[in-house]
């Protein structure tokens, strides 16, 4: 693996005629895991610090839910109104396999899997069907997910005519001005930064 100039971890350095390859999750979590940051806070989500070892074993996780639904590189997970922790954990288990997540709080939501909030607490919907987030975390602690190898120009989020891409996200784009949807708070994790639309948190 190299580092660019950028000091993004790149799977396979970009060239003429290839964008490359790297992951989101990869530079906001691993890397700093592999680099002894492990007990390190990451980040302050829904009041507690967490840290990079924790992160990294929740989205792993989360990112084994989303392959056992199917989810791949290019593949789309729409993501409701839920609690800052879960939309985090999400977002970045979306990256580790490279799925794009579209903000969407609506019924209609569509995306190979969605992920969101109700009375019950946050879930996974799938074909009609929603699979409780703690139950579905259980699963995925038995089968983690790596991180998949995603193009270099690839997008990380949408939210209405918002888009957001990995190298943006990770400051390594041209734009330095990220666009911050209404609602959106900028949330950075290992030098990540996304869009986070905090439901207040319930369950």
């Amino acid at each position: 693996m190299t580092s660019g100039t950028t000091g993004v971890t790149w799977f396979r350095a970009p060239s003429d005629d290839h964008p490359g390859t790297l992951n989101a999750c990869y530079n906001a979590l691993d890397i700093h895991v592999v680099r002894g940051r492990a007990d390190d806070v990451a980040a302050d989500l829904d009041g507690s610090g967490r840290t990079f070892a924790w992160l990294l074993t929740e989205v792993a996780a989360c990112a084994g839910v989303l392959r056992a639904f199917g989810v791949e590189v290019g593949d789309q997970v729409a993501l409701g109104s839920v609690p800052q922790g879960a939309g985090v954990v999400a977002v970045l288990a979306a990256a580790r396999v490279g799925a794009l997540v579209q903000y969407d709080d609506s019924a209609g939501a569509t995306g190979k899997v969605v992920v969101r909030g109700g009375s019950d607490g946050v879930a996974f919907a799938v074909d009609g069907e929603d699979l409780p987030w703690d139950v579905a975390m259980r699963a995925g602690r038995t089968d983690p997910a790596g991180c998949a190898d995603v193009p270099g120009d690839a997008v990380l989020s949408r939210h209405g005519p918002d888009t957001l891409t990995v190298l943006a996200a990770l400051g390594a784009s041209d734009d330095h001005d990220l666009p911050v949807p209404d609602g959106a708070t900028l949330v950075e994790v290992g030098g990540l930064r996304f869009w986070s639309f905090d439901a207040p948190q319930a369950g």
